[in-house]
């Protein structure tokens, strides 16, 4: 749980380091293509304020990205984090989909080149295009 899960063209599986941590290890891992970009994580349920599990799933994307955005003290504090941000880019389209966890989940589908507040990302990795286009959060 908090690990990104990448399935990669390969059949291999790669799974990176705690996104809460400093060095989650998107930055790192140069995957030869990504088919399926998979996270699981534990959040309140908004209706009842219950503990659940969460499930994040991307596949078919031409392209995938994560970050985190956080806060830092100026007068040398702990990093605070805001959100963490799970996109893919759809095909042939030019959007961009994906989810933005902080308190709570939204789904957001923009123009690329505009995924972050109508600004442009780094760190896009290969994805594999032909597969069925999903992007989805489910409980369990």
């Amino acid at each position: 749980m908090w690990k990104i899960i990448l399935t990669l063209t390969n059949g291999m599986t790669c799974v990176l380091n705690d996104v809460r941590t400093g060095k989650p290890g998107w930055a790192e891992c140069q995957p030869s293509g990504i088919e399926k970009f998979e996270f699981s994580f534990e959040g309140k349920d908004e209706d009842t304020g219950k503990k659940n599990t969460y499930h994040l799933l991307l596949a078919g994307m031409k392209e995938y990205n994560f970050f985190v955005e956080a806060i830092r003290s100026i007068s040398g504090g702990g990093t605070q984090i805001i959100n963490m941000w799970f996109l893919g880019k759809i095909p042939e389209t030019g959007d961009v989909v994906g989810f933005i966890l902080g308190n709570k989940i939204t789904s957001l589908r923009t123009s690329e080149g505009k995924e972050y507040n109508g600004l442009p990302t780094i760190g896009w990795k290969r994805g594999v295009i032909g597969g069925k286009i999903i992007y989805l959060v489910s409980r369990g």
